[in-house]
């Protein structure tokens, strides 16, 4: 699992390419100055913890894949929290649509890597999770590190009921028109068409 100092690196090298990011995200960047190791991941960790999270984008038909989330209620992309087993964030991004959509990580290609090889953030976030009586959980942030896979597959999907009422593919503009969500969509429409012009 990646420590403090490799979150930071991901951070700064997110912060090189979106640097007004900076700013909004002050919150992400001084909780990893306060923990290390296990405590940025911990889910009893009630200052915040690291989550994973992925934008499914289907290259072919410009769309996105969102699940619409049982707990929250809201159309989010895939994701959730980090496990110790999981190598990297990276990794728990890919586990997490497998997860919640059956799509496996040989069904995706990473829109963006970095020289070494590692997952590049299209986006990061921070937001507020609501206490939850039921979880015995106490409110607390969400540090998220979301990654964009290509998927070129068969559209349906396999939603995890247990975390999940449905899904749905939305277009970018649908995307860009949804809360929180115009950010990346942007991002993504960029990002496809420096794909299809280096055809």
């Amino acid at each position: 699992m990646e420590d403090r100092r490799a979150i930071e690196r991901m951070l700064d090298a997110y912060f090189e390419r979106y640097p007004d990011e900076r700013p909004r995200l002050e919150r992400f960047a001084d909780f990893v100055r306060a923990f290390d190791g296990g405590e940025l991941y911990d889910r009893r960790n009630f200052v915040g913890h690291i989550t994973a999270a992925a934008f499914v984008v289907d290259r072919s038909r410009r769309k996105v894949l969102l699940l619409e989330h049982r707990q929250l209620g809201k159309w989010l992309q895939p994701g959730g929290h980090v496990e110790m087993s999981d190598a990297s964030v990276f990794d728990a991004a890919l586990r997490e649509v497998r997860e919640e959509t059956g799509i496996g990580p040989e069904r995706l290609k990473p829109l963006e890597r970095s020289a070494d090889g590692g997952g590049v953030p299209a986006d990061a976030d921070a937001h507020r999770i609501p206490a939850c009586e039921r979880k015995n959980e106490d409110g607390h942030w969400h540090f998220d590190l979301r990654f964009a896979f290509l998927f070129g597959g068969d559209p349906g999907v396999s939603v995890d009921r247990s975390e999940s009422l449905g899904y749905r593919w939305v277009t970018l503009g649908e995307l860009e028109a949804m809360p929180d969500f115009g950010r990346i969509a942007r991002r993504l429409a960029g990002a496809l068409d420096r794909l299809d012009r280096s055809r």
